[in-house]
């Protein structure tokens, strides 16, 4: 969709659709703006000549008879001739003091699917006044236009069927000129944020027919073309030079080798600015291999790749906001299948670190990978180390579908992820990790073992796993995403499928970081 900040009036914009906020007052819709802006009668005025139209009488009765209460999320359509474009569509917003960034973004949402199912094209947006919302026009408009695109992402691109509605094709923001500047700078910045959300949600969207570990390094590479970022795919060859015995050993049992994808932003020259490295669990389809998954469900395996696709959208964001900063992003994607070559229980791996894991699950795999990338990324001594995967049922059982679980050595990290988890509405909750849970997953036959002696705490066992491949003196933090990288049905602002969580939160977390 197209976003401009519109100079034309209430009265003669030239759109097909004018949406107007609505909020409550007591127990009923404040209607006194949107009249006035219609070009009504005063708040308080007697109907008499000199007063408009003589429209808004019957525009308040509309609505009211309707029963509008401009609840929030609600919608209404109202025919109102006073205007060019002939409609208005109310968007209930609640009571203004309980009104917070997600608010906007579900609003926008309603707003977005209710213009596409009245088929408008263009589309114009009355902006609430910064002061009844206490956000500044930046944010304002930032979250308005990501829950637009985002309630709107694609969905169902493989049906061959041709009567998918289309979205509105392009939105006007409509205020007084002095809030132009603060205006286009959130549609700025929400244009990054959605653009790196989207790639990371068609990814994960993607069959795993279509999505192999070629196939995902091939879109990585046509990413990185399209943003200006460096991109090298390493091959089995490779790999074996460099003894990535985990990700080797994960992807020996699928007819599609693994890869290792590396991409590289520069967002500065100077030598003071900071280093990142990202690490994204890429299992484009994930069995169990031999330690089989049950059948059921397991379509949704598809996403086990989720954290890969949230690295790579966060590099997109990045790129496009033109951070200072410099960033690598390292993706070992494989696919876990129980082929006659696949790895077994017992088998020890030797990693690229050089440390041997006894393999006690082959469920356990995306840890096996990560241990390689991450290997890989601290080579580079990067300031700050971050690794994203869906890596564990334990996490989804101790927070639920909305929240990722953050565990690793850095205070400074987690809680820059605590600020840009509340900011994006994409949530994460700190989970320990202690020596004790390091103790666990050392090996009988090998340094290490993949999984723990039990049930309890798996979560922060992997996350233990995963510290062992990471120097002490660099800055870490682990996500664990299992729960909301991918839901089934859909909600306001995310059609059902890959959420792509991960990608707008890393790419603020990075911004906080950058200063």
């Amino acid at each position: 969709m197209q976003w401009t900040i519109a100079k034309a009036s209430l009265a003669q914009v030239p759109v097909d659709l004018i949406v107007f906020p609505v909020f409550q007052r007591k127990d009923g819709p404040d209607l006194a703006p949107l009249l006035q802006a219609a070009g009504g009668p005063p708040p308080g005025a007697r109907k008499g000549k000199g007063h408009g139209h003589g429209d808004h009488p019957d525009l308040k009765g509309i609505i009211t008879a309707a029963g509008f209460k401009a609840a929030a999320g609600t919608t209404l359509p109202v025919h109102c001739s006073g205007v060019k474009a002939g409609w208005f569509l109310l968007v209930g917003m609640g009571k203004p003091a309980e009104v917070g960034l997600q608010e906007i973004r579900k609003a926008a949402a309603a707003a977005a699917k209710k213009a596409r199912a009245m088929e408008a094209q263009k589309v114009a947006l009355v902006v609430p006044a910064a002061e009844t919302l206490g956000f500044d026009d930046a944010a304002i408009a930032r979250c308005w236009c990501e829950g637009a695109e985002l309630a709107l992402s694609p969905v169902g691109e493989l049906k061959t069927g041709k009567d998918k509605p289309t979205a509105p094709r392009a939105w006007a923001l409509l205020a007084d000129g002095g809030r132009a500047g603060a205006l286009r700078a959130g549609l700025k910045e929400a244009a990054a944020m959605t653009a790196g959300c989207l790639f990371a949600r068609e990814l994960v969207n993607l069959p795993p027919n279509l999505l192999t570990p070629a196939a995902l390094a091939a879109k990585a590479r046509g990413m990185a073309r399209r943003e200006g970022l460096r991109c090298k795919v390493l091959g089995v060859p490779e790999l074996k030079k460099l003894k990535m015995g985990g990700l080797l050993g994960v992807g020996q049992g699928s007819s599609h080798p693994p890869r290792l994808i590396v991409l590289e932003y520069r967002g500065s020259r100077s030598a003071r600015a900071p280093k990142f490295a990202f690490v994204g669990k890429g299992v484009t389809f994930d069995s169990g291999g031999i330690s089989l998954k049950p059948g059921a469900g397991m379509d949704e395996m598809k996403a086990d790749m989720a954290g890969a696709a949230g690295v790579l959208g966060a590099a997109v964001t990045i790129a496009r906001l033109k951070l200072p900063v410099n960033l690598q992003v390292v993706v070992p994607t494989a696919e876990n299948m129980p082929d006659g070559g696949a790895i077994k229980p017992a088998d020890v791996l030797t990693m690229a670190s050089g440390k041997t894991v006894e393999v006690l699950n082959t469920d356990a795999e995306g840890r096996l990978i990560l241990a390689d990338g991450l290997w890989f990324a601290g080579r580079g001594k990067p300031d700050y180390l971050l690794d994203m995967a869906t890596l564990t049922g334990a996490c989804v059982v101790a927070l639920g579908k909305h929240f990722a679980g953050i565990m690793g050595n850095s205070a400074e990290l987690m809680e820059t992820l605590k600020q840009a988890g509340g900011e994006t509405f994409e949530r994460v909750w700190p989970l320990p990790l202690v020596d004790e849970h390091k103790e666990i997953m050392k090996g009988t036959w090998g340094d290490l073992q993949n999984i723990g002696g039990g049930r309890e705490g798996g979560a922060l066992t992997a996350a233990a796993f995963l510290s062992a491949f990471v120097d002490d003196k660099t800055s870490w933090t682990h996500l664990d995403i299992a729960g909301p990288a991918y839901q089934a049905k859909g909600d306001e602002a995310c059609p059902a499928g890959g959420t792509g969580f991960g990608a707008r939160l890393l790419a603020r977390a990075v911004q906080i970081l950058a200063g």
